[in-house]
């Protein structure tokens, strides 16, 4: 419990040194037309190996003000996810989260893909299950693609049937293909289980 109270504290200690700007030492260019962020380089070099690169590299020591751009992050996308770094807890509204979790992907930040995963676990449904598996597929997330395409073999009428389906097929045929083998395997478990009878025939007696 003690320990527990000190973790809360040292990174309650850290959201405040992050939201006052106390003592920091390196701006965060976001990839649009929205300000920079200042931070701090130890407790980013501390959550990614990625970003302990970068601040290494000789293009921010020799910059004016030393700074880093991730240009795929919008200013508010940036901004959620220092706080993320800062304080272990993911705020940002779910527009974010696509957002978010590709960019743990890009710059190893483990726990935040994590955290965004299970959020997209949790919050499947028929209308967003192929969006989440296409997801899925760019950082080659198996646990987040299992999740989908179980979601979609257990509801493969209400998924297959819409139009957008077939676009999906276009643009993924691969994907389809897993589908189309974890539903074939998951009716041929259902027969065997209800002790389905054969496809085959009995052939006549010749006598």
């Amino acid at each position: 419990m003690a320990e527990a109270a000190e973790k809360a504290a040292f990174l309650g200690g850290l959201v405040v040194t992050f939201k006052e700007q106390m003592h920091t030492d390196v701006l965060v260019n976001p990839g649009d037309q929205g300000s920079p962020l200042p931070a701090h380089k130890a407790v980013l070099a501390a959550r990614s190996k990625v970003f302990r690169n970068m601040l290494d590299s000789d293009e921010c020591k020799t910059s004016a003000e030393e700074s880093i751009t991730l240009p795929d992050l919008t200013h508010d996308e940036l901004k959620s996810l220092l706080e993320f770094l800062y304080s272990g807890n993911l705020k940002a509204p779910y527009s974010q989260y696509r957002a978010l979790y590709l960019a743990a992907d890009k710059y190893d930040i483990s726990y935040l893909q994590e955290v965004c995963r299970n959020h997209f676990i949790a919050s499947l449904s028929s209308r967003n299950v192929l969006d989440t598996l296409e997801l899925a597929s760019v950082p080659c997330d198996t646990l987040l693609k299992e999740a989908a395409i179980n979601h979609i073999v257990k509801h493969m009428e209400e998924v297959v049937v819409p139009m957008k389906y077939e676009t999906f097929v276009q643009r993924n045929p691969d994907l389809s293909v897993e589908i189309t083998r974890a539903y074939l395997r998951e009716t041929k478990a259902k027969l065997k289980d209800h002790g389905a009878p054969s496809l085959g025939y009995n052939r006549p007696r010749m006598f």
